[in-house]
């Protein structure tokens, strides 16, 4: 670029093995919009709504669990310097795996209960457990990650 003082060389990304992530995700969410289709054509009208919501969220979560894998891998494989120096830092590790553990307990929590127990109340009291489910858990993680961000989230501004 003209006028930019910065090195090209140090800033351009590393794409080895880019290529067949993005068309794997590419495919994975052509197969999950596949699924949901058929899904919503052959099988939906066996079931009640909400038996239909807990499989709904099971299909994310399991195409979250398939691209997740390999993007997962990338990203660590890919880390800045200062990305990562911030995995040593007291307690961003235990944050990070319960913002994961809390992630996945919400949505198990939300297949449950539109599986089993959700045919008692009425569709507003349902949507009221969706929304309370996702309240607690971002008071969850903001509780666990306001602490540290007061604390370091300075530490790792990008300079300006």
């Amino acid at each position: 670029m003209i006028g930019n003082n910065v090195n090209e060389e140090c800033c351009k990304p590393e794409i080895k093995g880019l290529g067949w992530r993005v068309s794997f995700s590419i495919a994975a969410g052509v197969g999950w919009l596949v699924f949901l289709i058929l899904w919503l054509f052959f099988y939906a009208s066996i079931y009640p709504w909400q038996k239909n919501v807990a499989i709904f969220l099971l299909s994310l979560v399991l195409v979250g669990m398939i691209l997740g894998g390999p993007w997962a891998i990338w990203g660590l494989r890919h880390q800045t310097k200062q990305e990562k120096e911030m995995w040593s830092v007291k307690g961003f590790r235990w944050r990070v795996w319960l913002s994961g553990i809390v992630f996945v307990g919400t949505t198990v929590f939300l297949m449950y209960w539109f599986w089993y127990k959700a045919e008692e109340w009425s569709l507003y009291q349902n949507i009221a457990i969706f929304i309370v489910s996702f309240l607690v858990m971002g008071g969850i993680m903001g509780v666990t990650w306001a602490a540290w961000g007061m604390r370091h989230g300075h530490d790792w501004e990008k300079p300006k």
